[in-house]
């Protein structure tokens, strides 16, 4: 922390009698700067500590801010040389969202005034002014982080496209609370991977660990680029085959959870949680306001009814320490600590903190040790006006856990009932995705979103770089536009005689995947190429899947005013979801059909 004190003193009385005077103040202001940063410095260390004493065995546990873990703040520290390869690596370098807007990617080789095709149409390159591209925010003073947009990347400069995977959905349920009160929801607000990652598609389940798959076609809107997209799916678990599970509930009751959509949800979504765990399972309960206190000890689920008691004994009041409720959540857990099991904190919140420590960085500070010390984090929103969605989010990618928005009970059962072992059970720990693009038949693409999820492609097979989680049966879903290479030679086997087909002997580039199994420890990987067979002729002949998963990132790009989006309308989208919608028994897309109506209608 840096303070800077900034003092007047008259310069006109020169005397041995004012010069005493200046020394004595001087001094003073010395010994008060001195003793503000030891008590602020201490704030957050002194509050953690009683965790990192209790978690600390043969090095273990939360570690403090000022501990210099090399995985204990919310952002990777930019390495020497990362500057260096801002323009040449796919992704954006994760700086401290606290501190300056992460760089994004740039074409290469683009000239201000020079012209971009894209998914959806044409935009001059003079047109992505900085602040498009690097978006002030904050996330202490603001609800959301804007973390920039994907333009197109020269193959030949930078081949590799290296992300974590992140299963994240809360962005699209809060997108669906805005848009069901008659709001359009903020850009910032709007993550294209939580939208695309809500819905299902017809991936196939491995036995273990993950399996993926590629497929593609042209672009709907857009004659000049190809969509490829990578189906990600983790192994399914019967609930038959869960183990024991120990959860820690972590509940904000302060005076902004009194409505409700949000105090009283939080109290029908847990009940309905415990509703749906087996006697062997226990449940613990933290609440806090101004300060944090234990409701209910670990107690198991035979109790159903002194659980039940507890949870609907919650009353909203007061400030909001979050930093207490966290401090206390893990200390609880560590008490209910299941070797045999799998133990979460839950974090039930609207985001706000202001008591105690409120920096996103500070809070997350030591969730990531925790984590490998086997206690993870799911962060479930609530509540619309004031919600913080950059904290909720950040608490659940530093613990290596995942962030969910309820805004209705159906939303909840279908968390915490229908995807309970998938919010619960961990089937890859540190998953992560290079693609490797082919400069002979893919000229230049874009990741659309993931853009607080890149990683250096030089760490790609760094596994002490952290990365994603997945949970048992989760889908997780990544969509590249590509622009196919022109004028390429023909008589190899990867070249194109063409540029508005892909031929089915052609290779486009390589997807590799990797990940940490959860139960042996051992790091796997696995890699298939991309070939042309797998891209289809026409818009018409794709999966209708692959269609449902292009328009949802579509009206994503929309929503959040991507100049890429700029030629494509909500009226003309809205025509393709509704073909869709037609064609499928998916209630949750054709809710997406109407939501997509609505945006249409909104000013």
């Amino acid at each position: 922390m840096n303070n800077t004190t900034s003092n007047n003193f008259n310069d006109k009385d020169h005397s041995k009698k004012g010069a005493g005077w200046w020394l004595l103040s001087l001094g003073v202001v010395v010994v008060i700067a001195i003793f503000a940063l030891q008590t602020l410095g201490g704030t957050v260390s002194d509050n953690f500590d009683d965790i990192d004493s209790a978690l600390t065995d043969g090095g273990g546990g939360l570690a403090s801010p000022s501990s210099g873990g090399g995985n204990s703040s919310i952002s990777r520290t930019p390495q020497a040389g990362d500057a260096e390869r801002a323009l040449a690596n796919d992704g954006v370098l994760q700086a401290p969202p606290s501190t300056t807007p992460p760089p994004v990617d740039v074409p290469v080789d683009a000239e201000a005034g020079s012209t971009e095709e894209g998914l959806f149409g044409t935009v001059t390159v003079g047109e992505l002014e900085t602040d498009d591209l690097l978006p002030e925010a904050d996330p202490i003073d603001s609800r959301f982080v804007d973390y920039g947009i994907r333009p197109f990347v020269d193959t030949v400069a930078d081949p590799l496209s290296t992300f974590a995977l992140d299963v994240d959905t809360g962005s699209y349920s809060l997108a669906r609370r805005f848009l069901t009160e008659g709001q359009l929801p903020p850009r910032e607000s709007v993550r294209v991977e939580e939208y695309v990652n809500f819905f299902e598609y017809d991936y196939t389940a491995p036995e273990t660990g993950l399996e993926f798959g590629v497929d593609g076609g042209p672009s709907p809107f857009d004659d000049e680029t190809h969509i490829l997209r990578v189906g990600v799916q983790a192994a399914e678990l019967l609930p038959s085959e869960r183990p024991p599970v120990a959860l820690t509930f972590v509940v904000d009751t302060s005076g902004s959870m009194n409505s409700p959509d949000r105090l009283g949800l939080v109290k029908e979504s847990l009940s309905l949680l415990v509703s749906q765990l087996e006697p062997s399972d226990t449940v613990s309960i933290v609440t806090y306001s101004g300060n944090a206190g234990i409701i209910l000890e670990p107690t198991p689920i035979l109790e159903r009814e002194t659980i039940l008691r507890s949870i609907d004994s919650m009353q909203p009041g007061g400030s909001t320490n979050l930093e207490s409720g966290l401090t206390t959540g893990y200390r609880l857990a560590l008490d209910a600590f299941r070797e045999d099991g799998v133990n979460r904190v839950i974090l039930a919140s609207d985001g706000i903190a202001n008591a105690g420590v409120t920096n996103p960085d500070q809070l997350a500070a030591g969730l990531r040790s925790a984590a490998d010390d086997g206690i993870g984090l799911v962060t479930v929103g609530y509540g619309l006006n004031g919600f913080n969605d950059a904290t909720m989010e950040q608490l659940a990618d530093q613990a290596d856990g995942f962030f969910a928005y309820v805004d209705t009970i159906g939303e909840a059962e279908r968390l915490f009932a229908e995807d309970l072992t998938s919010t619960l059970i961990t089937a890859a720990i540190d998953a992560k995705i290079q693609v490797e693009f082919n400069e002979n038949t893919i000229s230049e693409y874009r990741l659309i979103g993931y853009e607080n999820r890149a990683v250096a492609d030089d760490d790609f097979r760094n596994d002490a770089v952290d990365a994603g989680e997945l949970g048992a049966g989760h889908q997780l879903t990544a969509i590249y536009e590509v622009r196919l290479a022109q004028g390429a030679e023909s008589g190899t086997p990867e070249a194109l005689a063409f540029t508005s087909e892909v031929d089915d002997s052609s290779v486009l580039g390589t997807v590799n995947l990797r990940w940490q199994d959860p139960e042996t420890g051992e790091v796997l990987e696995t890699s298939r190429p991309i070939n042309g067979d797998q891209i289809e002729e026409t818009w018409a002949s794709t999966r209708h899947d692959f269609r449902r998963a292009v328009v949802v990132a579509s009206f994503a790009e929309v929503l959040r005013d991507n100049p890429f989006a700029d030629e494509l309308s909500l009226d003309a989208l809205s025509s393709e979801v509704n073909s869709l919608a037609q064609d499928t028994d998916s209630f949750d897309f054709q809710e997406f059909a109407t939501l997509v109506e609505i945006a249409s209608a909104t000013p």
